[in-house]
């Protein structure tokens, strides 16, 4: 039985993300790189204590990113969410409850998909871009991906964030010293490590000056005609 149970992981979970991150046309990993394109990312909001300051220094700075929310935290923020949107930025999704698919039933990964696309449209949002928590899959996940018509994104950078590992300067020290054009950058605005958001915020407050005098072209995922429902 334990040997069946193997075998039927491997088949679930093991071969559709081996195929999702390392051969999957379909999923994007990078942006045209011509004018200097990179495109900032930003996982696991809203937050109130976070996103209003990452957004604030979007707007200061005169840069649009993608926000890959979840759903219960979409659903206790609307008021993050609208400003998120008016503020010309894009919204793809992450996950109703950020738990890894690898051991999510078919239900569960159902019930997670269903879930978050209605508190999105509820607000006026349809949505076409979706990353998976921890950019992982399985076969159910890879099914809703395909049934509600998302484009799944991973990225190409990050700088480990969301770590109690990581401190301030070397989130700094990626975004200044490794990005390169093309790169779709993972970053937070929510959950991780104790104040993890908070040294993100401080970082990238220091490196969009830095970026900006390289000549970077900073792009959304997705133009907001393909993102935002009419209301």
């Amino acid at each position: 039985m334990d040997t069946i149970l193997f075998y039927l992981f491997i088949i679930y979970s093991i071969l559709p993300n081996i195929y999702f991150r390392f051969f999957a046309k379909s999923v994007r990993r990078n942006v045209k790189a011509g004018d200097m394109r990179i495109a900032f990312t930003f996982d696991d909001g809203p937050d109130p204590r976070y996103t209003p300051q990452v957004l604030d220094l979007l707007k200061k700075n005169n840069v649009k990113a993608t926000f890959f929310v979840l759903g219960e935290k979409a659903k206790e923020n609307p008021e993050i969410i609208r400003r998120i949107v008016d503020e010309g930025h894009s919204i793809g999704l992450h996950a109703n409850k950020h738990i890894g698919a690898p051991f999510r039933t078919y239900k569960a990964m159902k019930d997670d998909f269903f879930s978050s696309v209605n508190v999105l449209q509820s607000m006026g949002i349809k949505v076409h871009l979706y990353r998976p928590p921890w950019g992982l899959v399985n076969i159910a996940s890879s099914k809703f991906i395909h049934q509600y018509d998302f484009e799944p994104v991973l990225w190409s950078i990050h700088a480990s964030d969301w770590s109690r590992y990581v401190d301030e300067t070397h989130i700094e020290n990626i975004l200044t010293q490794k990005v390169k054009p093309g790169d779709i950058i993972l970053l937070h605005d929510g959950r991780g490590a104790k104040n993890a958001p908070q040294r993100t915020i401080n970082a990238l407050g220091k490196a969009l000056p830095v970026l900006k005098e390289k000549g970077y072209h900073f792009v959304k995922l997705v133009d907001d005609d393909h993102t935002i429902a009419s209301a």
